[in-house]
C-alpha cells in the first residue's frame, strides 16, 4: 500500500503556501526536500508542478511525490541521461534510509546523496560541529574527522586493548579516541552550541535549506539572523498559528513557536490533542504522548533537569578519565548502537523510537 503525506495551509510574510506533514516514519529528507521547493523563491521556477501536485487535496501519495520530483530533476540539469537517471534512482531512498557522513567541521563526506541535493540546489547543513576556538591543538584536529572516521578509531581502540592490534602511533589513536568519545557524549542530539553558531553565521539570509540532526532531516530557514525549522508534525495540522519552531539552544530550552509572520505563536494545547484524536483516535495514542502534548511547561522543566543532571555526570566522567591510564578508554561506540536520545526534544506528538531516515 503507497504511504500518503498530508498537507497543511500556511501563510508566510503573507504569501499563502501548502505544506507536506510528516508520517509516522518521522522526518526524512524527502519531505524536508518537498517543502524547501514549496516555499523557498529562489525554486518557484520549476516548482509549479510540485505545488499544483500539493494543493490537489488534504493528502498526497509518496509515488507521486517520487514521480514530480523525478520530473524536476530532469529539467533542472543538463547531465546526460545516464547520470541523470542514476541520481534519480535515489530519490526513494530520500523517504528510508542516506548514506550521509557528517564531518565534524559542518560539511559532510561527498557521496551520491550530497550529488542528489546538489542536483535541486538544496543546502544539506548540519551543526554537529567540534569548536575550534577552544582547545585549538586538540579540537583543530578532531574537526577533521567524520562520523565514519571516530567510529573506526574508536573500534581501533578495542583492538590495540585487547592486543588484536599494534600501531605505531597507537598513542596517539588513543588519545583522539578519548576526545571524541567525550564530543559524542557532550552533542548527544548530533547539534553544538558552536554549530549553532556556525550555521548563524555562515548560512545566508532569506534563505531555506535542509538541517540534519538527530538521524533527521527538516527544513531550516534563515530570517534576520535568527534560525527556524518549519513544523511539519500532524499533530499541528490544525494549528493555522504554529508555522516555525525556533532553533536558538542545544537542549532545547530556548526554543518555541511561531506564527507564519514570525510573532511568537500560541499553544492551544486542548487543540493539539482534539485533532490528534480526531485523526488517529485515543486508543492509538501512549499516554506519555498525550501528557507530553498537554503539559509544555512539565516538558521544559524535564528538559531542564535531565540536561542538569547530564551534565554533572559528564563533569564526573572527565575527572575519571584524567585519572584513568590510556588503556581504560571505554569500548568503542559501534555505528549500528548509537542510541538517539533527548526524545522529548522533538516537538513531534507520535513518533516511534526507531526512525527509517537514520546513518546508513
Amino acid at each position: 500500500m503507497d504511504l500518503n503525506f498530508k498537507t497543511k495551509s500556511v501563510k508566510i510574510n503573507g504569501q499563502n503556501h501548502r505544506i507536506l506533514l510528516q508520517n509516522e516514519n518521522g522526518p526524512c529528507a524527502l519531505l524536508a526536500l518537498a517543502n524547501v521547493l514549496l516555499l523557498s523563491p529562489n525554486h518557484t521556477r520549476y516548482s509549479c508542478e510540485l505545488i499544483r501536485l500539493v494543493n490537489k487535496g488534504s493528502e498526497i501519495s509518496l509515488r507521486e511525490l517520487i514521480e514530480v520530483l523525478a520530473d524536476i530533476g530532469l529539467q533542472v540539469t543538463d547531465k546526460p541521461s545516464t547520470d541523470i537517471n542514476e541520481l534519480l534512482s535515489l530519490l526513494p531512498r530520500l523517504h528510508e534510509g542516506l548514506n550521509i557522513n557528517p564531518q565534524f567541521d559542518g560539511s559532510f563526506e561527498n557521496t551520491k546523496e550530497m550529488s542528489l541535493f546538489r542536483l535541486f540546489d538544496v543546502d544539506l547543513v548540519h551543526g554537529w560541529v567540534i569548536d575550534t576556538l577552544t582547545d585549538k591543538a586538540v579540537n583543530e584536529k578532531l574537526s577533521h574527522y567524520s562520523y565514519e572516521s571516530a567510529q573506526r578509531i574508536l573500534t581501533q581502540v578495542a583492538d590495540i586493548n585487547s592486543g588484536i592490534s599494534k600501531d605505531e602511533n597507537s598513542d596517539e589513536i588513543l588519545g583522539d579516541a578519548m576526545h571524541l568519545e567525550l564530543f559524542f557524549n557532550e552533542s548527544p542530539t548530533q547539534l553544538t552550541a558552536f554549530g549553532l553558531l556556525h550555521l548563524r553565521e555562515t548560512l545566508p539570509h532569506n534563505t531555506f535549506s535542509i538541517l540534519f540532526r538527530n538521524d533527521h532531516f527538516c527544513t531550516l530557514y534563515k530570517y534576520k539572523d535568527q534560525l527556524y525549522t518549519l513544523v511539519t508534525d500532524f499533530g499541528y495540522k490544525n494549528c493555522k498559528d504554529i508555522v516555525w519552531q525556533s532553533l536558538d539552544s542545544v537542549d532545547g530550552s530556548g526554543d518555541a513557536f511561531f506564527a507564519g509572520n514570525f510573532s511568537t505563536a500560541k499553544v492551544d494545547g486542548q487543540q493539539l490533542l482534539t485533532e490528534t484524536e480526531r485523526n488517529f483516535g485515543t486508543e492509538n495514542l501512549l499516554l506519555g504522548e498525550i501528557q507530553q502534548i498537554e503539559n509544555d511547561k512539565e516538558l521544559a522543566k524535564q528538559l531542564q533537569e535531565q540536561e542538569q543532571e547530564r551534565v554533572t555526570k559528564l563533569e564526573t566522567k572527565r575527572k575519571n578519565l584524567s585519572h584513568k591510564k590510556k588503556s581504560g578508554i571505554h569500548a568503542p561506540v559501534k555505528k549500528d548502537t548509537v542510541k538517539r536520545r533527548n526524545n522529548l526534544l522533538k516537538t513531534k506528538t507520535s513518533e516511534t523510537e526507531k526512525s527509517e531516515c537514520i546513518i546508513m
